[in-house]
């Protein structure tokens, strides 16, 4: 059944109609209890890729997908060695209060120091997918229930302790089974257990198949530590964590900046053979404000700095700094409550978003972070994006949205029950950033410009908005969400199969299925996504859910998020790096650099 399905939708990349590709997988995937999807092994059916993630992973085509360095390269002549840098970080989210990966949120401007001490299992790559760092190789069994993790030999903590499978498997069972974080983290990745197989092997059982555990293994779950460490000396351990990595974090004080120096016995070398890291001391100061932050780069007062910004982004391009820039698989929205009239009409929806001038809305709200224009979750530089996706979205078409507004206002049926040819109302919500305030203005301007509709708009706090979206068992039915178009964001680091699950599961007990859209088909490509490691099936299954999204269009997207790591003239080697296999990338994600391999070139 699994090599039919399979069959058919890599088919649908050669031409078969939608309408027919939808009824095939209904009645092939479909049993009365839903869909169920098994992989059965099958090499006629595709040219598999690889299933585990190894050392001979990154193939030519590869290389190319997840930024080949450039001809024009940093030459090894170049490479200097020693110094000081200082890179000037975004305030996160969540403060940083310490750098237990258990324990401690740590988003972007936290990866950029902790990235630096503790190293992880595996690393994602700037196409989004994964290479072996700690691990020699990931590899599934058939079933994607057991993983078995070869790490490198020879490893040791900057503690002088020996990095073993039996290390790995003690931080689970101490620290990371009952972190703050991790917890929720391990339910999520569906892991059981860790078990030792020697002393470079370990298997992570798995409660069900999980074919992204690679990805996982990237995060705070794969960061690895010295348990000598955290068991001797906890409060030290918060404030100056011991792992791999290649610089030494100095004891930290909440609200100062952060201190790493070298760690003299680092494993890796650079590509002319020299060891890493280049520079001797990284010092990363906080600097919440993003103009501020590339200001001070473009004077010499800092090295280094890190933006989400696209006005900063653009600013720093300006001034002629090195900016490694990237967009992210996160997409700024405007969400539609598909089960709220008149919006749970897609003639509605779909006339919305042809009547509205994405472009406009970009330059609108740039300063909230907007980038390069969106067609799907994915942005072009991701291995899941489609140009099949990117041709289908709909452009602005005043003409065919007036019709289908028309159409709805005119229909004596219609859901929102008002008296045929009355004009329809929409509500619309958003934070009260003053650049998103702009764009929703100017999106309230052209939904009225049609003529057919008129627009209520409200300003909520960022927390309220959460509340609204998401919901709660209240809710008639419930988690339905008490909003009808709101701005919001998808998309994110986590593998598909991760994220499209909860987003498009039963609305009563899917409190993340922000949009109430669920369907069979839905549902039946999500679960081929988890049951199937054979990397074209499942790029083909999460094409055919972006093609779903644009056919029922519970959101209109705007632009991805942009992230970049910048440096002055006088650096050297920002954003390119070397994996241990010797094969060699270019970029970065999310704004997080890779600092071992930069330096100062003195001029």
């Amino acid at each position: 059944m699994a090599n039919r399905l399979a069959r058919k939708i890599l088919n649908r990349r050669n031409h078969i109609g939608w309408p027919f590709m939808l009824a095939v997988l209904i009645s092939v995937a479909c049993a009365p209890d839903g869909p169920s999807v098994v992989r059965e092994s099958d090499p006629s059916l595709v040219e598999q890729t690889p299933p585990s993630t190894s050392e001979n992973r990154l193939t030519e085509s590869t290389e190319e997908k997840v930024g080949r360095v450039p001809e024009n390269g940093v030459a090894e002549t170049d490479v200097r060695v020693g110094g000081s840098a200082t890179v000037l970080l975004a305030a996160d989210p969540t403060p940083i209060t310490g750098w237990t990966p258990w324990d401690h949120v740590c988003a972007w401007s936290c990866r950029n120091v902790l990235d630096q001490v503790l190293e992880t299992i595996t690393v994602v790559l700037p196409d989004g997918s994964t290479a072996p760092w700690l691990a020699e190789q990931v590899e599934p069994n058939p079933t994607m229930l057991n993983w078995t993790i070869t790490l490198r030999k020879g490893l040791r903590f900057s503690d002088d302790q020996p990095v073993t499978a039996q290390v790995i498997k003690e931080g689970y069972e101490e620290f990371l089974k009952k972190g703050e974080v991790t917890r929720g983290l391990l339910r999520d990745a569906r892991i059981n257990a860790v078990t030792v197989i020697d002393d470079h092997r370990l298997m992570f059982d798995l409660a069900e198949p999980n074919p992204a555990l690679d990805i996982v293994l990237a995060g705070p779950i794969g960061r690895v530590f010295s348990i000598e460490a955290a068991r001797v000396d906890p409060s030290a351990f918060i404030r100056s964590p011991v792992g791999t990595g290649p610089f030494i974090m100095e004891p930290w004080e909440i609200g100062q900046p952060v201190k790493l120096s070298a760690n003299s016995e680092y494993w890796r070398t650079g590509s002319d053979g020299t060891s890493l890291p280049y520079l001797d001391e990284l010092i990363f100061r906080e600097v919440a404000d993003e103009q501020e932050r590339i200001q001070s780069v473009q004077r010499g007062d800092a090295d280094f700095a890190h933006s989400r910004s696209t006005l900063a982004i653009s600013r720093a391009r300006d001034l002629e700094l090195t900016v490694i820039s990237r967009n992210e698989d996160n997409v700024g929205v405007v969400l539609f409550n598909t089960v709220q009239s008149p919006v749970d009409d897609v003639r509605v929806r779909r006339a919305l978003q042809m009547s509205t001038n994405q472009d406009v809305l970009i330059k609108a709200s740039l300063g909230a972070g907007a980038g390069e224009p969106a067609t799907q979750w994915f942005a072009p530089q991701s291995r899941w994006w489609s140009s099949l996706v990117a041709e289908t979205w709909p452009g602005s078409d005043a003409s065919a949205a007036k019709q289908l507004l028309a159409d709805y206002v005119n229909d004596e049926d219609r859901s929102d029950r008002r008296a045929p040819g009355s004009q329809i109302s929409i509500d619309l919500q958003c934070t009260d950033d003053i650049h998103m305030s702009s764009m929703i203005r100017e999106l309230a301007r052209q939904w009225e410009a049609t003529g057919f509709v008129e627009v209520e708009t409200e300003t909520v706090t960022r927390s309220g908005l959460i509340q609204r979206v998401l919901g709660s068992v209240t809710d008639r039915p419930g988690f339905s969400g008490d909003f009808m178009a709101t701005c919001w964001r998808v998309g994110g680091e986590s593998d598909p199969a991760m994220m499209f699950g909860p987003l498009f599961g039963p609305i009563r007990t899917s409190p993340l299925n922000v949009s109430n859209l669920h369907s069979e088909p839905l549902t039946a490509f999500v679960e081929l996504l988890h049951s199937s490691s054979v990397e074209t099936v499942r790029q083909a299954a999460v094409e055919q859910i972006m093609l779903v999204l644009t056919e029922q269009m519970p959101m209109i997207y705007l632009s991805h998020a942009q992230s970049a790591v910048i440096g002055h003239p006088g650096t050297g080697g920002l954003g390119y790096w070397q994996l241990p296999n010797g094969n060699e990338v270019y970029g970065q994600v999310a704004g997080v650099g890779r600092w071992s391999d930069v330096w100062l070139s003195g001029e």
